[in-house]
């Protein structure tokens, strides 16, 4: 009977790690080869509390679930637009504590995500994005231009208490100018994401080597000051400043909004709105 008690111990921690795997998931991972090697894809993943972006930061959060080992994502739409059935993706968890999480698809379906045609689907090796500095956030303005296609373009801006102040101006849910509050939870989040950032490392503007893109800008301010950046085509800007981007053009949904043509009076950051690259919300 003895000689059964390690094993027993070792089987229940085993269950005891998988189990804690949904809530070590949370926060923001990226390949960890990101920088070594500019010529391989690198992918990030976010993990909310239920929802989810994997592969890229980009479109809308998907639901996600993870049980044992087993990671879940379910998409929110077909990616592309396209009208076809929406995709279910599994990933084996085969790694993960507070710095390193490792997935191997295990679906055909999964594996298409990263792999291309012939290859065989290797596990993704992602490391978290550790905080970069303990600022207060204060208020953060963002703006969104239009590209070739149907890119979302709005300007927002919202303060430490969620609230939110929002301007949509093409390929948005909601059309106009309208005032709310984000959930708490909403604003939690991109506290977060602003942690990660270096901000005293900003550089005033990144740019892509291609066009017809979108451009994006943010002025944040903390407890401790003002930083302001400019991206174009999501090329060359810090991994942890295209999430945040990412966050900020989603945030907008989970709002509760009502029309208020009077917030143009309202919003602080008046010339950043108007002044510099990417075009000002008003052109």
């Amino acid at each position: 009977m003895l000689s059964l008690l390690p094993l027993l111990f070792i089987r229940c921690s085993g269950l005891e790690k998988r189990d804690n795997y949904s809530g070590h998931i949370r926060g923001d991972w990226v390949t960890d080869f990101v920088h070594s090697d500019a010529n391989r894809p690198f992918y990030t993943f976010s993990f909310q509390d239920s929802i989810c972006s994997y592969i890229h930061p980009s479109g809308a959060y998907s639901p996600y679930t993870v049980k044992q080992d087993t990671l879940v994502i379910t998409e929110s739409a077909p990616r592309g637009g396209m009208a076809e059935k929406q995709g279910k993706y599994h990933f084996r968890i085969t790694a993960l504590d507070d710095h390193a999480l490792s997935l191997y698809p295990i679906t055909p379906e999964t594996a298409e995500l990263t792999a291309t045609s012939g290859e065989r689907a290797d596990t993704i090796h992602l490391k978290k994005i550790p905080e970069k500095n303990d600022e207060r956030l204060v208020r953060i303005g963002f703006y969104s231009g239009p590209c070739f296609g149907v890119c979302p373009s709005m300007y927002l801006e919202i303060d430490s208490e969620g609230n939110i102040l929002f301007d949509g101006l093409a390929h948005t849910s909601k059309q106009g100018m309208h005032s709310g509050k984000i959930p708490e939870s909403e604003l939690k989040q991109i506290a977060k994401k602003l942690q990660r950032i270096e901000l005293g490392k900003l550089k005033k503007e990144y740019a892509a080597r291609w066009t017809d893109d979108q451009a994006c800008r943010i002025k944040i301010e903390t407890g401790k000051g003002m930083y302001e950046s400019s991206v174009y085509g999501f090329d060359k800007e810090p991994v942890a400043l295209r999430m945040l981007l990412h966050k900020l053009m989603e945030t907008y949904k989970t709002a509760t909004l009502k029309q208020d043509s009077s917030i143009v009076r309202k919003f602080a950051f008046p010339g950043f709105q108007q002044s510099g690259f990417p075009t000002s919300p008003g052109q």
